[in-house]
């Protein structure tokens, strides 16, 4: 599904909305046959739904393991279970077609392979609902087609 307009029209403010990340004026939204309004982006991503930003937000100074699984590492004992971080973030990015170790820094990919660990870490959270707020905006015809 595709939610159109033309610069201004609040499609970004509507999946933000949607997302938890703004709070709406008026109106009412349902989700899976229940009302939905979500407080916060935590309450939004525990109802299933994650919102993919425009803007990158990885930390280039992580993994890709490590960024798919941001405040919430996998550990046994009190300790950051890297062999089972690395794992799960490795299916979901092959999930995604990428041939890259998630062992790999984040910094040095291509914007195109950034777009898609933020994927990964979306489907990660076992999302039912991806929102992805202009995801080919700030790539080139060949990026866009990696990414589609």
């Amino acid at each position: 599904m595709a939610l159109l307009g033309e610069n201004g029209a609040g499609k970004s403010t509507t999946s933000n909305i949607i997302a938890g990340g703004f709070h709406q004026s008026s109106g009412e939204m349902t989700w899976m046959g229940e009302t939905y309004s979500p407080n916060s982006p935590r309450e939004a991503i525990n109802s299933g739904l994650v919102l993919i930003h425009q803007e990158l937000r990885l930390l280039e100074h992580l993994s890709i393991a490590e960024n798919v699984f941001i405040g919430r590492w996998p550990s046994k004992g009190g300790f950051v279970s890297r062999r089972e971080m690395e794992q799960r973030a490795q299916a979901q990015i092959e999930r995604l077609g990428l041939n890259i170790s998630a062992s790999t820094l984040v910094r040095g990919l291509s914007t195109a392979n950034q777009q898609l660990i933020e994927i990964a870490k979306a489907l990660a959270l076992n999302a039912k609902l991806l929102i992805l707020d202009e995801p080919t905006a700030a790539l080139g015809g060949a990026e866009t087609e990696l990414l589609v």
